[in-house]
This record gives C-alpha cells, sequence and structure tokens, in this order.
C-alpha cells in the first residue's frame, strides 16, 4: 500500500477514534457532584486533533521497530487525548485512568523491549518514570496552588515511562517544552485577561501536548525530514 493512502487511512481511523472518545466524554460521565454545573466546553477539536496524531505517532514510532510499539504508542495517544479533554473540562486528571495506566503501561513497554531485546530502554523508562514523578511532586509541594497539582505528578510518572522507552533525550526535551509552553499559555492567559496571577488553570494538557510533540520532532522520520 503506498505511504500516502497508508497515512491517509490512519487519519480517518484516528479522526473515528477521535468521534468515539468525543461522543463518551460528551455524557461528562467522569463529573463529580459538584462539578456538574461546571459549564460545558468546545470539544469539536477532539476528532480532527485525534486524526492528525494518530497518523503522526504512527510516522514517528514505527520505522524499523516492529509493530507492537507503534501500536502502544498510539493507544497512549488515543488515552491523552481522553485526559487531556477532562482535564480541559474539570481541571482534574481522574485516578481511575492514571493509576491502572501504571501497570498496564509497564506490561506493554515490557513487551515492547522483549520484541526489539532492548531491555535497557525497559530500564530506563522505569527510571524516568521515578525521576519526573519525583520532581513534580517536590514542585506541588512546595509551590501549593501553583497551577501544578498531585494529577499532574501522576501523569508526569506515566509520560517519563513513555518518553524514557526511547530516550533521556525526549524525557529533557519534553520536560523543557512543558515549562515553556505552559509559561506561554499563563502569559497569553494573563494578556486576554481570561486569569489572574494566582488563577489556575489546566497544566495536563500542556504536559500531553509537549510530550507528543517531542515524540515526533525527536523521531528519525522528522530529523531526517528537516535535514
Amino acid at each position: 500500500m503506498p505511504a500516502p493512502v497508508a497515512y491517509a487511512l490512519l487519519v480517518i481511523a484516528g479522526v473515528v477514534a477521535g468521534l468515539v472518545i468525543e461522543s463518551r466524554l460528551r455524557q461528562r460521565s467522569y463529573r463529580l457532584d459538584e462539578e456538574r454545573s461546571f459549564p460545558t466546553r468546545f470539544t469539536a477539536w477532539v476528532a480532527p486533533v485525534t486524526g492528525v496524531l494518530t497518523a503522526a505517532t504512527w510516522w514517528a514510532t514505527s520505522p524499523g521497530m516492529p509493530v507492537l510499539v507503534p501500536v502502544v504508542y498510539l493507544a497512549s495517544t488515543w488515552v491523552m487525548v481522553v485526559l487531556a479533554v477532562i482535564d480541559l473540562d474539570v481541571h482534574r486528571l481522574p485516578d481511575r485512568i492514571q493509576l491502572p495506566a501504571y501497570p498496564v503501561l509497564l506490561v506493554l513497554l515490557a513487551l515492547c523491549s522483549w520484541s526489539t531485546d532492548g531491555w535497557d530502554d525497559l530500564l530506563r523508562a522505569v527510571l524516568a518514570g521515578l525521576a519526573l514523578f519525583a520532581a513534580y511532586f517536590v514542585l506541588v509541594l512546595v509551590a501549593p496552588g501553583g497551577g501544578m497539582g498531585l494529577g499532574d505528578a501522576k501523569l508526569s510518572g506515566l509520560l517519563g515511562l513513555l518518553l524514557g522507552w526511547l530516550s533521556w533525550a525526549h524525557v529533557i526535551f519534553a520536560t523543557l517544552t512543558t515549562f515553556l509552553l505552559g509559561g506561554v499559555v499563563a502569559v497569553t492567559l494573563l494578556i486576554v485577561q481570561r486569569a489572574g496571577r494566582r488563577t489556575e488553570f489546566a497544566y495536563g494538557p500542556v504536559m500531553l501536548a509537549s510530550a507528543a510533540v517531542t515524540v515526533v520532532v525527536l523521531s528519525g522520520p522528522f530529523i531526517d525530514l528537516v535535514r
């Protein structure tokens, strides 16, 4: 199958997945009782963004890898979209999604390491997950109410696993991008007067977007493209 056709099909599959995600989340079953009165957020972006991310993730992670690797990263990308939608809506990242994701992701990454015979990748993933979780946890403790919460710390551990399996460069680049993008978002909200200096905003989507961008930008295909 020609590459353009294959990636067009991936985009279509991603759009369909995005429509399913949006349809399920539109029911707002994740909202707590005190969140029922929150205004409905704009979610029409979910399907097209999921479509683009699906093709981009496969493009970035599939070259030279067993098919299991891009499948794992693609599934993780769809979960990222779910978490981003929820965090934008209620400024909360549900434990019922994040906590079970830890053992599931560890098993999947172990299978990826088995398929590539790269057990050092799994060790690096675990170390990166622990390092990012510890760093974000300390930030939450020393600066409570500073924009980050425990949900963000738990998310950082998951992203550390995913990025760490690829390389330390992915972990460092994504972390720097997160703080840079977070600063841009905070300043933008201040400029348009949608936030004050102590106003909290959803930090999870910033972390997730930075991770997704990192996976693509540091991939072999992208580096070859820009050379």
